[in-house]
């Protein structure tokens, strides 16, 4: 279980069936719930402490599912425009502010933004062993090896997606049997026209990011 602050845990989350009613904290993810919630489709009801009667077997109550759900579409679904980060040299699944030597960060204009391929992911992927990160593999008894060969094998078999990967190369949405789609829609909504202010390129418009 990744502790409170850090990979599928990174935030709390409080629900509640009105703004004026009374908040509920949702419980920490264990692996164990993110497993199960990739196996089974259940409809939610607002009742968090309902028992989930599905199969394969949900080992949990609605309030987990619930849970499981919000970490998987927050981690797949955060997009930020491309070039706004780069990737560390260092560490290349960390990433950070694109910023230049001098000046500030040239934003794109809005209708440069209506185009998808302008979208990145900005979030690390959930793995198949439920987190975001792998645990040290233990060594196996009487078997010598080269430091950090367990590890590579590891993540061959369970691998990390790219950080700021583009949302083009996303796998596409079947719509029928023979036809898919792109998993994604941008639209821009409102007045698309540009002028100058401050020096500055500015649109009243809005783009509109949405996941299939």
């Amino acid at each position: 279980m990744e502790a409170n602050g850090t990979g599928v845990n990174k935030y709390t989350y409080y629900v509640s069936h009105s703004s004026f009613g009374e908040w509920k904290k949702l419980p920490d993810l264990q692996p164990k719930d993110i497993a199960a919630s990739r196996e089974i489709k259940v409809m939610f009801t607002g009742d968090l402490e309902r028992t989930i009667h599905t199969n394969p077997f949900f080992f949990g109550k609605e309030k987990h599912y619930l849970r499981a759900q919000i970490a998987r579409i927050s981690f797949s679904t955060s997009l930020c425009p491309v070039g706004l980060f780069r990737l560390q040299e260092e560490n290349p699944r960390d990433i950070e502010e694109n910023a230049p030597e001098e000046g500030d960060i040239v934003l794109p204009t809005t209708n440069q933004m209506s185009r998808p391929e302008m979208w990145v992911h900005n979030s690390t992927n959930i793995l198949l062993n439920c987190k975001t990160v792998h645990a040290e593999p233990e060594p196996e008894e009487g078997v010598e090896e080269e430091e950090g060969a367990a590890m590579k094998r590891l993540e061959a078999s369970d691998p990390y997606e790219p950080r700021l990967k583009s949302i083009m190369s996303d796998s596409k949405v079947a719509v029928s049997r023979n036809q898919k789609i792109s998993p994604w829609v941008v639209k821009q909504m409102g007045d698309s026209t540009e002028y100058k202010k401050g020096g500055k390129t500015v649109s009243n418009g809005v783009i509109v990011v949405r996941s299939l």
